[in-house]
């Protein structure tokens, strides 16, 4: 078999959880045998905390994305800790409350914004970085414990150039970007699940996070990818089409 055709190793990670429809969504992963980890909103957790409790007895990963989820680039610092901070103690009295040890402290910013007047463009060339706000940020995060795994699979130049894999937060390799399917303009164009599947088999996708540079990526590259998939109440039904269609590319999900 030749290189091209071997599977490449893939992490799940879904943001904005917990919707209504998230028990559905986690036991569709259970019977697919797909692990995840989910980056949580404190204040959906705090609407359903049960819901919370039952994936973590269920072997998923409840990780932090902010209290309210705003753009970090649009708020204080101390508001940016504070968005951590109160999330974070969600997060472990509800590992208390299921009597399992919490395995890590991960944290993904919302938009991808880490909250250094980039606005989630970590790829643009024309915006320049607040590194104090950034630096201060990141020092936030490190005090509370919060870690990045060793992503020694994920190896893209165009991470590494962005700083990427040097951050205490969760970036990613591939957004699914199925969000644009509920925008008045959709990104990208990506105003149907045609458009979204025709991408999810391209070899350079486009990134809404600015440009990536010409390296070989997602189908084209045998790099690991950190996959992005959203839990939104818009776009509950195409969840399960793209874990169909996950499920059907060469991709072995593997645990964290």
């Amino acid at each position: 078999m030749s290189q091209s055709l071997k599977n490449k190793t893939a992490f799940l990670t879904i943001d904005d959880s917990p919707s209504s429809a998230f028990i559905s969504k986690m036991n569709y992963l259970k019977d697919k045998n797909i692990p995840a980890v989910f980056f949580c909103i404190g204040n959906l957790m705090e609407k359903y905390p049960d819901e919370i409790v039952q994936a973590i007895h269920k072997g998923f990963v409840i990780a932090n994305h902010s209290y309210a989820h705003p753009s970090f680039s649009k708020i204080s610092v101390e508001e940016c800790k504070e968005e951590i901070s109160k999330t974070d103690k969600i997060i472990e009295e509800l590992y208390q409350r299921a009597e399992v040890k919490r395995p890590a402290k991960w944290f993904r910013f919302p938009y991808g914004d880490k909250g250094d007047k980039k606005n989630g463009r970590v790829f643009s060339r024309w915006k320049r970085a607040d590194k104090s706000r950034k630096s201060e940020i990141q020092k936030h995060l490190a005090q509370l414990g919060y870690t990045q795994p060793d992503f020694t699979e994920v190896n893209y130049k165009f991470m590494s150039q962005a700083g990427l894999y040097d951050d205490i937060d969760w970036s990613w390799t591939f957004d699914i970007m199925e969000w644009a399917l509920s925008e008045k303009k959709p990104t990208l164009g990506l105003k149907n699940m045609d458009k979204i599947f025709k991408r999810m088999e391209q070899g350079r996708p486009s990134d809404c996070r600015g440009f990536l540079g010409f390296e070989k990526r997602w189908m084209s590259s045998d790099s690991a990818e950190v996959i992005l998939l959203h839990d939104h109440e818009e776009t509950n039904e195409a969840f399960f089409q793209i874990i169909d269609k996950l499920s059907t590319m060469r991709l072995d999900f593997e645990d964290i």
